[in-house]
């Protein structure tokens, strides 16, 4: 079963709104230092070391492991991403959040697949080239 991985603050958006588990079809994983307990049996709190736990994740599931939202684990975790889809919403709702709360180094990323909608929807497929 592929995994998604999800950071305290990503998660809780849908928590407000009742989501206990937003990708019932995936294993989910939400990073907290501070959360306890998790509000749903499926859901598995992880506190360690992201970078270590990924490392450890990919050699069990050997499926894919998605990262959704959370611009700080995507930070966090650069190193170990092969591939980013970005979904693009033509749509102004604020300010945003942005892909990553820090500055990377600069790294090359390579169009492998898109799907345009009609009505305006994109979904981008890029891989990274660290």
């Amino acid at each position: 079963m592929a995994a998604v991985l999800m950071g305290r603050k990503t998660y809780e958006v849908g928590l407000k709104v009742g989501v206990t588990n937003p990708y019932p079809s995936l294993k989910p994983y939400v990073f907290s230092r501070t959360m306890k307990a998790s509000l749903d049996e499926n859901i598995e709190l992880v506190s360690d070391n992201p970078v270590a736990f990924v490392k450890e994740l990919n050699k069990e599931t050997g499926k894919d492991i998605w990262l959704c939202g959370g611009g700080a684990l995507a930070a966090t975790l650069f190193s170990e991403i092969d591939e980013m889809i970005v979904k693009l919403n033509p749509v102004v709702i604020g300010s945003g959040i942005p892909l990553f709360s820090r500055a990377l180094d600069p790294t090359n990323l390579e169009l492998a697949d898109r799907k345009i909608y009609s009505n305006g929807f994109m979904l981008l497929h890029y891989r990274v080239k660290h």
